[in-house]
């Protein structure tokens, strides 16, 4: 598991009760990075752990899915099911970040699958306002 080998502390398919739904990774909230266990000098890792610590505090919950092909319709566009379910993370306040089957596949190593995971974190755009902290 590329997040483990990163020092990324993960939960793999966790339940979220509320919603009724299971997630493929959920990487709750870091404050001290020592917490995400032994750390590597490794620069990939080390700002991909940065862009979880980052998300984390924004968001609370990440959730990374890993979408295999029965997400997508023949010509891999997003089925609505799944469409749906991300809405109804993000309503709840997780950040969702989707790992497309093919293009995970197409990574040759250890440190591709690294930095293709930095870059879907470091991406996350900053958390909307909610409605309740504009007066409504």
């Amino acid at each position: 598991n590329e997040l483990t080998r990163m020092g990324i502390a993960h939960v793999n398919e966790l339940c979220l009760p509320k919603l009724g739904y299971h997630v493929d990774i959920a990487i709750l909230p870091i404050t001290d990075p020592a917490e995400a266990g032994a750390l590597l000098d490794d620069k990939v890792a080390a700002r991909t752990r940065e862009a979880v610590r980052a998300a984390t505090v924004t968001y609370g919950v990440l959730v990374i899915e890993i979408d295999g092909p029965w997400h997508y319709d023949a010509a891999r566009r997003l089925l609505p099911a799944t469409e749906l379910i991300r809405r109804h993370l993000a309503l709840v306040g997780c950040a969702v970040v989707a790992v497309p089957y093919w293009k995970w596949d197409a990574l040759n190593d250890n440190a591709e699958k690294a930095a293709y995971l930095a870059e879907l974190l470091s991406s996350l755009p900053p958390r909307a306002s909610s409605r309740a902290s504009q007066g409504g």
